[in-house]
């Protein structure tokens, strides 16, 4: 069984469905964008907290009933979930509207899942429950230095300031502790017209701001050559004399190509906006020029989230299935018509949906 084969299979040996998970399972849960740990989730139904809900290849939403090291996944759509949990049958019919509600979210990740447990009126503890891994956290200080440079230069001047990790830049823009930052906080309290015991929260607001930046831009950076290296890997069809001959599976690879290019080169002019914006603010600094910028992010996660999902999602699983990037046309093609074009239709309407959002 496949990690794409939905199935309501029994759990092999040791492996119960709710059985807990280990602390790499977990890890895994809280900086992915596919993976949705039940556990933080308020439900009535034993054993379904202790599972994860999953965005498939397909960009299905399912439930993942275990995942072995071999990468095989027992998945189990929302719709036959009854036969798994018998005798909880109405327990889950309380249930099954809030996990319905979920397979609406087009990502996991926690920017994206804030938001959307806030629309859904779905109680949950952010501080706790959707925070992004301290090792995560540590692995995006490049990224996350390149949008608060200019918060730390307007605080601390051209002083030379050590950052070693996210949590450092984000201890000093909370806590200066010098009389040259102090006085420039005064002046920035100002001209945001919020209150210098306000300054702290906004500083910080700031940081978590950028940090779902970094957190995307990082995404976006590790899935290109991906992308690229499965754009290469299909060139070997477009010479094959049979798929030559074969319209609809040449219309097939070109609509793929099209598709993956665009988005690629969509997600990263929005970044290049981002940053325009955020030097915009930072020349002429005021509460509006924030809260915009601000409201220009958060309204870009449930798209950013949800195309970074599908291409993260599809790329891992042809890693799995050729993970020296062989195979035979045939098999490269079935795996486009099987795996990849199920679900590139929803990537394209959300990327499209958010250009027209930008101009």
């Amino acid at each position: 069984m496949s990690s794409t084969e939905p199935a309501a299979a029994a759990a092999p040996k040791g492996a119960v469905p709710g059985a807990p998970q280990d602390d790499e399972f977990d890890a895994e849960s809280q900086d992915a964008l596919h993976i949705l740990p039940l556990r933080i989730v308020p439900l009535e139904t034993p054993g379904l907290r202790r599972l994860r809900l999953i965005k498939n290849v397909r960009l299905d939403t399912v439930i993942e009933l275990y995942k072995d090291q071999s990468h095989k996944s027992a998945q189990v759509p929302l719709e036959t979930l009854h036969s798994v949990f018998q005798s909880y049958g109405e327990q889950l019919r309380k249930d099954m509207p809030t996990l319905q509600n979920l397979a609406t979210v087009p990502s996991f990740d926690v920017y994206t899942l804030r938001l959307a447990m806030r629309q859904l009126k779905i109680p949950v503890d952010e501080k706790k429950d959707l925070q992004l891994s301290e090792s995560k956290r540590r692995e995006l200080t490049e990224h996350m230095k390149a949008f608060t440079h200019p918060l730390i230069q307007q605080i601390y001047g051209g002083s030379d300031v050590e950052v070693n990790d996210v949590s450092d830049i984000l201890r000093l823009i909370a806590n200066p502790n010098r009389d040259e930052a102090l006085k420039n906080l005064r002046a920035m309290s100002q001209k945001l017209n919020v209150p210098l015991t306000e300054i702290p929260r906004f500083l910080e607001d700031y940081g978590d701001t950028y940090l779902s930046l970094a957190y995307f831009r990082s995404c976006l950076d590790s899935v290109v050559p991906q992308v690229q290296g499965f754009v290469d890997w299909l060139k070997p069809l477009e010479e094959n004399q049979m798929i030559k001959h074969d319209r609809l599976s040449r219309q097939m690879l070109d609509k793929v190509k099209e598709s993956l290019s665009g988005v690629i080169i969509s997600l990263t002019g929005r970044f290049e906006s981002f940053n325009r914006k955020s030097a915009d603010f930072w020349k002429d600094i005021n509460a509006n020029s924030f809260a915009q910028m601000k409201d220009l992010v958060f309204s870009n996660h449930r798209s950013m989230g949800g195309v970074l999902c599908g291409l993260a999602v599809k790329m891992q699983l042809w890693r799995e299935r050729f993970p020296t990037a062989g195979g035979g046309p045939n098999k490269r093609l079935e795996f486009v018509r099987s795996e990849i074009v199920p679900g590139m239709q929803i990537i394209d309407e959300l990327e499209a949906t958010a250009r027209k959002m930008q101009i």
